[in-house]
């Protein structure tokens, strides 16, 4: 069976940033940087865990819209 879902569990400093109230933009661009990694796996769903097991962030892995939005409409 195929794994679709990504789990990824915070290292000590990155516990330390995430617990930090003033650091809530790092939290949302370091989700962000998990759920790149689960694309690239070809994973659907992403997981965080603390360092006690607890789940802090979880989705589904977004789509990614073309690299060229132009290029895309025009079917080249």
């Amino acid at each position: 069976m195929a794994r679709t879902v990504w789990r990824y569990t915070l290292k000590a400093k990155e516990q330390q940033l995430w617990d930090r109230e003033d650091m809530r933009g790092w939290c949302r661009a370091f989700e962000g940087c998990v759920e790149d990694e689960a694309r690239e796996m070809g994973l659907k769903t992403y997981i965080i865990y603390d360092r006690q097991g607890e789940v802090v962030a979880k989705d589904r892995v977004s789509e990614l819209p073309p690299a060229n939005p132009v290029e895309a409409r025009r079917g080249l």
